[in-house]
């Protein structure tokens, strides 16, 4: 048997965890599977934060080597994505954050840990956080933005 895995955001005040998340679009609201119609960055902004991490479940030795980058999509003029990794959560926010830009290639070593800290997950469970931003200027392009691949990828024994 093999291990199954999810993509999970968290929201909110108090936390709502939502597994199974069917995108991880980008708005001006705090919630998850946004649709970019409904919730639009105007440019200048920032999205809110979303506060993603995986969910492991199913029957498996061990997960490690985890990494997350930017796989495909090219940024328009002023738009970045910012992350830090291994965050605790907090409340989403809109304010422009000072995070690193999302790696756009395949880091080199894992950057997403267990939840635990270790780098290495044995029983089914979360990965640690990973913080997402959005950011654009003035001189980003009005209307929508290129889509951007985002890519997990990790070792399973």
């Amino acid at each position: 048997m093999a291990a199954t895995h999810q993509f999970s955001e968290s929201n909110g005040a108090g936390e709502t965890v939502t597994d199974g998340i069917s995108n991880a679009n980008f708005g001006n609201n705090d919630s998850p599977n946004l649709n970019t119609t409904t919730y639009p960055i105007t440019r200048g902004n920032a999205s809110f934060e979303k506060y993603h991490r995986s969910k492991f479940s199913g029957t498996f030795t061990e997960i490690s080597n985890i990494k997350f980058w930017k796989s495909a999509g090219a940024y328009v003029t002023g738009e970045s994505c910012k992350a830090a990794f291994d965050v605790a959560y907090a409340q989403p926010s809109q304010t422009p954050n000072a995070d690193s830009d999302v790696p756009v290639a395949e880091p080199g070593t894992h950057n997403v840990h267990a939840a635990d800290g270790s780098d290495t997950i044995v029983a089914p469970g979360y990965t640690k956080y990973w913080r997402l931003q959005l950011q654009t200027t003035d001189s980003t392009p009005a209307g929508a933005v290129n889509t951007k691949t985002f890519t997990l990828q990790y070792d399973e024994v």
